[in-house]
């Protein structure tokens, strides 16, 4: 959470920024390609084939990663009436934004790896410039992995529901069908309560130990 009433958050939300938006364009891109991918024609319509994080920013999902540390993008709305399989599609077009993020995580954590074993980290930490890229490599690698394991939730609006969809029987689907109306409620109550960051937390946890312990190996 950043607090944007003291000067200190303001300064904190502006230097991460570049993370948070490079993760959310990886995110939403990632939908939109794979569903292009699968016969969605019309994702290149609608502008989202791109990383421009511009285009995949939804502005109250961006005013609240602001006040809470917790947002969205501007949804991928997808045409699947071209998916040979829309069951299927629709589960690797929703799998495809959280698997995006966790591969970036793992990209960027051989960098890190890289530029440490070679010697560049270590002259680079001693300039500001170079301070800087090393605490942006950090933060993209955090926020993917809790970009991708938050959005494995398996409750509506997150892509963890619509993969679940596709291993539910009928009654299953209905049932979710029913949640997902209220989708805005259950977005307001984790952003309130918290218990989202609650139930993801360990699993966050565990993923930046082993993605740390490899940098330190």
């Amino acid at each position: 959470m950043f607090n944007l009433f003291t000067r200190e958050g303001i300064i904190s939300f502006l230097y991460t920024l570049p993370a948070l938006l490079f993760c959310l364009a990886i995110h939403e891109f990632a939908h939109s390609y794979t569903a292009y991918k699968l016969g969605d024609r019309s994702q290149k319509a609608m502008g989202r084939l791109t990383l421009n994080p511009l285009s995949h920013i939804d502005i109250s999902g961006f005013i609240c990663i602001a006040l809470f540390g917790f947002g969205w993008g501007k949804p991928v709305m997808i045409d699947d009436r071209n998916f040979k399989n829309k069951a299927a599609g629709n589960a690797i077009v929703a799998l495809a934004g959280p698997l995006s993020n966790l591969i970036m995580a793992v990209v960027f954590t051989i960098i890190l790896k890289i530029l440490i074993i070679t010697g560049v980290i270590t002259t680079a930490v001693n300039s500001t410039v170079g301070s800087i890229i090393l605490n942006m490599l950090i933060l993209v690698i955090q926020f993917n992995v809790v970009f991708g394991i938050f959005n494995l939730i398996p409750i509506p609006p997150f892509d963890g529901s619509r993969i679940l969809y596709f291993f539910l029987p009928s009654k299953g689907r209905e049932m979710m069908y029913m949640i997902e109306r209220y989708s805005f409620i259950i977005v307001l109550v984790i952003l309130v309560t918290g218990i989202g960051s609650f139930i993801v937390s360990p699993i966050i946890n565990f993923v930046l130990s082993l993605l740390t312990k490899f940098i330190l190996l």
